[in-house]
């Protein structure tokens, strides 16, 4: 009878030790899950802070002038404006076209002067690959002016026959499958130039080269001329070789919304890794705007009592 109660005893004393170890390994695992998904959330966002500079030089001094500029917006999946503060107060903040504007007026301001934005951000990490989880089970919001995405416009000459040409040989099975083609022709066709001019979809692909503006300006108008809607983007990015300036694309697929593609940054030799360039992005994109030729901005500086011409503006950005 000793035996067996000591037997009973140690195999309670088995049990205990048992439930308590495995009830250890499981608390570790969750621990390890959570430090797991704290990692990957912080690797899928960042935040930013940073001054939009505009310095103005005159030969002297206007009555009168008014200056208008894009500001940064909030936008679901892609960004989120935590602050902006100005060192002037502009005289409205106005929104068109799915941008945001500041417009500013200044009374006879000195011959040399800086004009301050300085923007806090949360930028998030979106492309193909969360977009297909973001909208595995729910279909995307519609967007009602897809048809101002399939347009002919300057740079972006989706009925040029060159274009149409090229649009023509480019076939898939699915509409991502067309939109990867189009994709791996423009980053195979484009050698990266820097430019400080712009030369639009038709001539960077009779010169085979161009900078961040014509891998775009070439892709958008393709999609397009294949009837599928898409936009030039452009704004900055935080990880940059020589300029902070930025412009890449989005393209508007039926059961995914609108999804960004980096044209030159997926411009690599080796396919393997383009493959993964076309569907991941890093969270280091601010956008500005979804406007290829935007008119607000052909006049973004009016001035009374001066000559435009006599107006010098440099444009920057400071990152904190």
């Amino acid at each position: 009878m000793k035996h067996r109660n000591l037997f009973l005893t140690l195999l309670l004393s088995s049990l205990i030790l048992l439930t308590a170890m495995n009830a250890r390994t499981t608390a570790r695992r969750k621990s390890r899950d959570i430090s797991d998904q704290q990692r990957i959330r912080a690797a899928n966002k960042d935040k930013v802070e940073f001054d939009l500079r505009y310095d103005f030089s005159m030969q002297a001094i206007p009555s009168k002038m008014n200056f208008v500029t894009l500001i940064p917006r909030t936008i679901a999946h892609r960004q989120e404006i935590l602050d902006i503060k100005y060192s002037t107060r502009p005289r409205r903040i106005f929104t068109k076209n799915a941008n945001t504007y500041a417009e500013f007026a200044f009374s006879r301001p000195r011959t040399q002067f800086t004009l301050r934005i300085n923007v806090k951000a949360e930028l998030y990490r979106y492309d193909l690959f969360t977009a297909k989880k973001q909208y595995k089970e729910q279909p995307p919001p519609k967007d009602p002016n897809l048809s101002n995405f399939i347009q002919h416009e300057h740079c972006i000459q989706k009925n040029h026959a060159s274009i149409h040409e090229i649009a023509e040989t480019i076939r898939g099975q699915t509409e991502i499958d067309i939109v990867k083609n189009i994709y791996d022709f423009v980053t195979d066709r484009l050698r990266y130039v820097p430019r400080t001019d712009e030369l639009g979809a038709v001539k960077a692909l009779a010169a085979k080269q161009g900078d961040c503006v014509e891998y775009a300006d070439l892709f958008v108008a393709i999609c397009r001329a294949k009837n599928i809607p898409a936009r030039v983007i452009k704004g900055y990015v935080t990880k940059f070789d020589d300029s902070p300036e930025h412009a890449w694309a989005e393209v508007y697929l039926t059961e995914l919304g609108w999804v960004p593609f980096d044209l030159t940054y997926g411009d690599v030799k080796q396919k393997s890794t383009k493959n993964k360039r076309f569907q991941k992005l890093k969270p280091i994109y601010i956008y500005l705007t979804s406007t290829r030729n935007d008119p607000i901005l052909d006049e973004a500086v009016v001035v009374q009592g001066l000559w435009v011409g006599e107006v010098k503006l440099r444009d920057s950005i400071v990152f904190k």
